[in-house]
């Protein structure tokens, strides 16, 4: 009798040794369809939504539902918060006061997704129809994108004064536009831009865009036109350019290192030693970094050396 129970109690054991060694299949934890407002999809590069149009949105919802319910188990384990080395896709199901995050990948020609900590399905029906169908929808709602060039008149940091090339579709709603110059790019007249906006054009003189995406610098025009607005000045041989910046330096000598004693028009370039190309008379001295520092209008102004290009 004692022998009997002996080996009852050795298979007991050894069953619940078994059981417990075994990867126990959890269900996909999913919200009640009731609650999801919309599902999301991003690849880490774009995202799309379901569509925003009640009818769409719930024939969409439902069919994407249905195959998430219908998925089956496998004894893969999910241990991380996302998948690790796999191109995956995560997907979103939103609902008003929390939502669900699941993850959809590839592998070796099987689909999968994966619910983090629950465990890693395969869908019945395949998905990646309905998240192409998503990223799709995205690709099709994108804003238009117009493009086209025009020469700069004026330019500030602000905005930017321009006028469409010739054969220039932007040329016939008018021949100035109004941009705005968000980047702070640095453009003078004559420059060539090419400018990308959403194709709307506002009636106003200036005409101004609708809304624009990018400015971008297609030609320099020709140093001689930037040498009307920067005043340069050459000592020892080398062009010093004005830098818009007023010297800080502290305990000055009060002796000059030179003096700047000819001058030519705003339009030229001085070439000769302590000439300058917005007058004469004005006093300076040598600064840091290969810079001079002249005395004018009562502060010091900071002129660097570019090499000449």
């Amino acid at each position: 009798m004692k022998k009997r129970k002996l080996i009852l109690a050795v298979i007991m054991i050894t069953f619940l040794f078994a059981a417990c060694g075994k990867t126990q299949k959890m269900p996909v934890l999913l919200p009640d369809r009731a609650d999801i407002i919309s599902i999301g999809v991003t690849d880490g590069e774009k995202s799309a939504v379901s569509p925003n149009t009640e009818k769409e949105a719930t024939e969409f919802i439902d069919a994407f539902y249905a195959i998430l319910v219908d998925m089956e188990t496998t004894n893969k384990e999910s241990v991380t918060d996302a998948p690790t080395n796999k191109d995956y896709i995560m997907i979103n199901l939103n609902c008003d006061d929390k939502g669900t995050t699941l993850f959809y990948y590839k592998e070796n020609g099987i689909e999968y997704v994966e619910q983090p900590y629950q465990g890693i399905y395969k869908p019945k029906t395949s998905l990646e129809e309905k998240i192409s169908e998503l990223f799709d929808l995205a690709d099709e709602n994108l804003p238009a994108i117009i493009t086209f060039q025009a020469i700069v008149l004026e330019a500030s940091d602000l905005s930017v004064l321009v006028t469409p090339v010739e054969d220039s579709a932007e040329l016939v709603s008018s021949d100035q536009f109004s941009i705005p110059n968000k980047e702070e790019i640095e453009l003078q007249e004559g420059d060539i831009i090419e400018i990308e906006y959403d194709g709307s054009i506002m009636e106003s003189y200036p005409a101004q865009l609708g809304e624009v995406y990018r400015i971008t610098l297609i030609e320099q025009a020709e140093a001689k036109t930037m040498w009307d607005r920067i005043p340069m000045v050459k000592i020892n041989d080398k062009l010093y350019y004005d830098t818009g910046r007023e010297s800080t330096a502290e305990g000055r000598c009060g002796n000059m290192d030179g003096q700047i004693t000819s001058t030519v028009d705003g339009s030229e370039i001085p070439t000769e030693n302590n000439q300058s190309n917005f007058g004469s008379g004005f006093g300076y001295q040598y600064g840091m970094d290969d810079t001079i520092e002249i005395y004018m209008n009562d502060k010091w102004c900071v002129f660097e050396y570019r090499e000449e290009k």
